[in-house]
């Protein structure tokens, strides 16, 4: 499938630091094709990519950031980032249509650096990490890869212990990813623990879907323990 601006469409935003409106790109939903996804939701998909642009930059500052951390900033935050941002302010110009690679990968280092600056939620955070290692692994530096998932599995667990989880689904897909996580960084013993949590929760068959791949995975981490150990 050939990429054009087509695929695109724009929405208004307004930035939390600065206050100004710009436009930002997002992918039109008949455009997204899914042509497989790995075991810790990193998709892959037949043609326009979306992941490549949930990160949002403001045209004006350069502030970037996700929608799930629109909330305007607090004086004493945007204090903490003013000295270093006026070394990007004019990155935002660069990013008002298609993206590539290389350039979501350039934003998301931007977002994760407003969000560590601003300390945004730990699953603020957990979510830009997991995503960047995904944007890694589609280059194949798997050293990148590896050094961003084990910071995603870091605010995972912070975020798992400090945040409350309104949605049982969220709390669910939250337990599974850690053991996932636990998994791809080589500490399959924690992945046990993880993975057997989601089968043995209370309310685990409200959402099977992840009593199922936490069944699956478990048994890899076990095996992989077994070896291992």
């Amino acid at each position: 499938m050939q990429i054009s601006e087509d695929m695109l469409f724009y929405s208004k935003a307004t930035c939390p630091n600065c206050g100004c409106e710009f436009q930002h790109p997002e992918v039109r939903t008949k455009y997204i094709s899914i042509e497989k996804q790995d075991s810790d939701f990193c998709s892959y998909y037949t043609g326009i990519n979306p992941i490549f642009y949930d990160v949002l930059i403001c045209k004006d500052c350069g502030y970037a950031y996700t929608k799930d951390s629109s909330a305007p900033l607090s004086d004493a935050e945007r204090l903490a980032i003013k000295t270093i941002m006026s070394t990007w302010r004019t990155e935002g110009h660069r990013y008002g249509g298609l993206r590539t690679l290389e350039q979501a990968i350039r934003l998301y280092n931007l977002a994760i650096l407003c969000q560590e600056l601003r300390d945004a939620k730990d699953s603020v955070k957990a979510s830009l990490y997991l995503r960047l290692a995904w944007l890694n692994r589609y280059q194949g530096q798997q050293e990148n890869e590896m050094k961003f998932l084990q910071r995603a599995l870091e605010f995972s667990k912070r975020a798992f212990e400090r945040e409350s989880f309104s949605e049982l689904k969220k709390e669910l897909r939250m337990m599974y990813l850690i053991g996932e996580l636990s998994f791809r960084t080589g500490d399959y013993k924690e992945a046990v623990k993880w993975f057997q949590a989601v089968t043995q929760h209370p309310d685990a068959d409200r959402y099977p879907v992840f009593s199922r791949m936490a069944r699956s995975r478990w048994q890899d981490a076990r095996q992989e323990y077994k070896e291992n150990s």
